[in-house]
C-alpha cells in the first residue's frame, strides 16, 4: 500500500513544546521515513564534536541534499515555525522540507533520503574525519576493530582526486585482472566517479563475493580507455608484516585497531633486530590509523620516554600533551618511514612524532591531512557516525589536520615503475639507509672490525615488565 503524506498530521507533530522523537514519521499509517534518523544524527553532531556548530551549517546542505535527491523544490515556510518552542533552531523548517521531499517519493522504502541527509550534514562540518558510515561501512569497522581486516571486494586500496589504484593486495582478483599502481578509474558499473566521494566509491567496488564490477579504466601514456569485469572476492588484510631486505629490516602496519597489536608489533622489531637488521624500514603507506592509546604505545617503541607525541585539545579547549611511555623504547637504530596520501589519522600523529622527535627522514608523498580524535556512534537503523570529539596536533604544535605531514624526500610512482614493479619509494629507502649506515660506521685507522655477538642484539632494549 502506498504511504500517504499528511501536511496536517506533520503540523501537529512539530506543534510547540513538542520535541521530535527518534521514530518520528511524516506519514498517516506510521511507517518510517527516516526524518527520526536524520534527527539522531543531528542531536549526535550538536553535541559531541569539537567545535560547536550552527544549526544552519548542518541543516542547509541536508536539506539541500534531501531537495536534490527526492527532485522537489522547496514549500513555503509557515511564519514562526522554525522557531517552536522545544526544538533547536532551523529544525521544523528542516523537518517540513524532508517530509515533504519524502511525500513525493513516499513509494521508496529505502533510507536514500536520510543517509543523503546525514551525509551532507557530516560533509558541512568540513573536517575530513568526521563521516556517515552506512550499515555495511559500519560491520566493516566493527570487524577491522577486532582484527579482522576483512572484506568482499577486488583488492585494491584506492586514492582519491582522481580516483585511481595506489595499491594492489598480492594474489588478488585486482592482480589477476591486471590493475596496475596508477590506473585511474573513471566509472564504476558506468556511473562516473568524478563527483564521488572516495568512501562512496569504495562501497560501489565492494560486494558480495562471486559477483562482477565492471570498471573503467584510463591508463596513464595509453591513448583510450577501457572497462574490466573484475569479479569479486573475500579479502583478508594483513595489519602487521615484517621482513628482511637483505641486512635491513622492514615493517609495514596498515593500521591501530586492536589493543593486542602492540605485542605483535614488539615481537615483529625483536625478531628483527635478532636475524642482525642494522637499520628499519618503517612502512606508514596506507597506514588509516585507529586507536590513539595503540599507536602511542608503539611510538613509545622508538623514542625516549616522556617524548611528545601530540597535543590533543577537547570541546571545553583543554589541551593535553600526549607524552611516549616509559622504558618503552626498543630500538634507537637508524631507521626511515615510508609516507604517501594514504597515511592518515594516527599514521599521520606517528610520522611526525618521528620526523620531529627523532629525524626520522620520512620518503613518499604528502599525508592525507586527515587528523583527529573521533568516535564511532551506532545510529538506531545499524548506520553509525564518525565524529571528531578531539583537536590533534603533533607534539611540537604542528597543525596536521586538512594540511598533512611533508616528506622530507618526495617520491612519485611512475606509470614506468609500476609496469616493471618497481616499489621506487622502498628502493629509495633502501639506498638511503646504506648510504647512512655506510658514513656512520667506517672502521678507523688502525682499528680492527670484526664480528661481536652481545646477548641482545645491538640497539635493542628489552623494555622493562
Amino acid at each position: 500500500m502506498r504511504k500517504i503524506f499528511s501536511l496536517a498530521l506533520l503540523l501537529a507533530i512539530l506543534a510547540p513544546h513538542t520535541a521530535l522523537a527518534a521514530n518520528t514519521s511524516c506519514n498517516a499509517d506510521g511507517g518510517s521515513s527516516g526524518v527520526g534518523l536524520v534527527e539522531e544524527a543531528f542531536n549526535l553532531l550538536s553535541s559531541l564534536y569539537v567545535d560547536r556548530l550552527p544549526a544552519d551549517d548542518l541543516l542547509a546542505p541536508a536539506e539541500d541534499a534531501v531537495r536534490e535527491k527526492a527532485g522537489v523544490s522547496p514549500v513555503p515556510v509557515q511564519p514562526g515555525l522554525s522557531r517552536s518552542a522545544g526544538m533547536p533552531e532551523g529544525w521544523v523548517e528542516f523537518a517540513l522540507q524532508y517530509c515533504t521531499a519524502w511525500g513525493a517519493n513516499s513509494d521508496d522504502n529505502s533510507d536514500r533520503l536520510a543517509y543523503a541527509a546525514i551525509t551532507a550534514m557530516t560533509r558541512g562540518v568540513r573536517e575530513g574525519h568526521t563521516r556517515f558510515l552506512t550499515p555495511d561501512m559500519y560491520r566493516d569497522h566493527q570487524a577491522w576493530a577486532a582484527g579482522d581486516a576483512r572484506y568482499q571486494g577486488i583488492g585494491v586500496r584506492l586514492r582519491n582526486n582522481p580516483l585511481g589504484v595506489q595499491y594492489i593486495f598480492p594474489d588478488s582478483p585486482a592482480e589477476h585482472a591486471g590493475l596496475m599502481l596508477g590506473d585511474d578509474i573513471l566509472a564504476i558499473d558506468g556511473r562516473p566517479t568524478s563527483t564521488l566521494p572516495a568512501a562512496e566509491a569504495v562501497q560501489l567496488v565492494r560486494g558480495e563475493a562471486g559477483t562482477s564490477v565492471r570498471l573503467t579504466v584510463q591508463r596513464p601514456g595509453v591513448e583510450s580507455e577501457w572497462d574490466m569485469d573484475i569479479a569479486r572476492a573475500s579479502i583478508k588484510i594483513p595489519v602487521i608484516e615484517s621482513r628482511m631486505i637483505g641486512d635491513l629490516g622492514y615493517i609495514h602496519l596498515t593500521g591501530f585497531p586492536t589493543t593486542d597489536l602492540p605485542g605483535e608489533f614488539r615481537s615483529a622489531l625483536l625478531q628483527l633486530g635478532h636475524q642482525g637488521a642494522k637499520a628499519l624500514v618503517f612502512d606508514l603507506r596506507g597506514n588509516s590509523g585507529g586507536r590513539l592509546d595503540v599507536g602511542t604505545q608503539i611510538a613509545s617503541y622508538f623514542l625516549p620516554q616522556n617524548t611528545p607525541l601530540y597535543r590533543q585539545t577537547t570541546r571545553r579547549g583543554q589541551t593535553t600533551t600526549m607524552t611516549a611511555l616509559n622504558q618503552q623504547r626498543i630500538w634507537d637504530k637508524p631507521m626511515v618511514a615510508l609516507i604517501d596520501d594514504g597515511t592518515a589519522s594516527m599514521g599521520e600523529i606517528m610520522a611526525a612524532a618521528l620526523q620531529e622527535e627523532s629525524g626520522t627522514t620520512l620518503i613518499g608523498g604528502t599525508t592525507a591531512g586527515s587528523v583527529a580524535g573521533s568516535i564511532v556512534v551506532p545510529l538506531s537503523d545499524g548506520s553509525a557516525l564518525q565524529i571528531t570529539t578531539l583537536r590533534i596536533d603533533s607534539g611540537q604544535g604542528t597543525h596536521l589536520n586538512t594540511i598533512g605531514v611533508q616528506p622530507d624526500l618526495k617520491i612519485e610512482q611512475t606509470t614506468e615503475d609500476s609496469r616493471i614493479g618497481r616499489d621506487h619509494a622502498l628502493d629509495t629507502a633502501v639506498d638511503v639507509l646504506h648510504t647512512r649506515l655506510a658514513n656512520d660506521f667506517q672502521p678507523q685507522a688502525g682499528s680492527v672490525s670484526g664480528p661481536s655477538t652481545p646477548a641482545q642484539p645491538s640497539g635493542m632494549q628489552t623494555p622493562a615488565n
